[in-house]
């Protein structure tokens, strides 16, 4: 079966659309993929599906296998700590510095109204999507390109990282949405620590959540991947 893909860039088209299928679990963790693999399932040249590979393992949200296959990771506890110690210091100079303005970005405000929507409709790919869009909009609307250019280095990881464990353990979207909603309240009321503090309530209880999970779907998906012989899954063609 082949994907269609959207009429802008082909190579933004076909990362926007491996990225989903990567995002919603259906291409699994674990799983390898191959220039053929991808040219033949969206229907592109080899060099489009080596740049789209190419791109989603710079997000981090591949990494480079055996034989140079792309492989979906399945991210450890070390992973998880280490993405949210990376994240905590350039979002809290962010949102401090969107405190003292009072500026709450219309991304950041659009993100959280869809966060809301996908928590009322228990739709948990769309949430984690609006999640990350948030937390990058408040980066972004800071002013500074490189700390943006730095926040991107790690948000593809969390993406993944945070769809892998919601996929399969009960989440309650509608706290997680009132957490990020103190953030920006705390932004546009002008107060730089309590938006800190909101902001580190959201991604310290984020952590603690995803780091009691992950070691149980690590376990789970373990026997899988190890069965797998090199080259394998996705490796070939569709």
């Amino acid at each position: 079966m082949t994907v269609p893909l959207e009429s802008k860039s082909l190579t933004d088209s076909l990362t926007d659309a491996l990225r989903k299928e990567v995002i919603s679990g259906r291409i699994a963790p674990g799983e390898k993929l191959s220039e053929i693999w991808v040219a033949n399932r969206f229907t592109v040249a080899r060099p489009t599906a080596k740049a789209g590979l190419d791109r989603l393992t710079n997000e981090g949200i591949l990494r480079r296998g055996p034989r140079r296959s792309a492989v979906v990771p399945i991210l450890s506890s070390d992973d998880v700590s280490d993405l949210y110690f990376s994240r905590e210091p350039v979002e809290s100079s962010a949102v401090t510095t969107l405190a003292r303005s009072k500026q709450v970005p219309m991304d950041a405000e659009r993100a959280l109204a869809l966060m809301r929507i996908a928590a009322e409709h228990d739709q948990h790919a769309e949430h984690t999507e609006a999640d990350v869009a948030l937390h990058r909009a408040l980066v972004s609307a800071a002013g500074s390109e490189r700390l943006r250019r730095m926040h991107e280095t790690v948000m593809g990881e969390t993406q993944l990282c945070i769809a892998q464990v919601r996929a399969h353990e009960g989440v309650d979207l509608m706290e997680l949405t009132d957490r990020h909603a103190k953030i920006l309240e705390a932004i546009r009321s002008g107060d730089p620590i309590a938006a800190v503090e909101a902001l580190k309530a959201d991604l310290h209880s984020c952590r603690d959540t995803l780091l009691l999970d992950i070691e149980t779907l690590s376990q789970r998906l373990a026997p899988a991947v190890q069965d797998q012989e090199p080259g394998e899954d996705r490796d070939q063609t569709a």
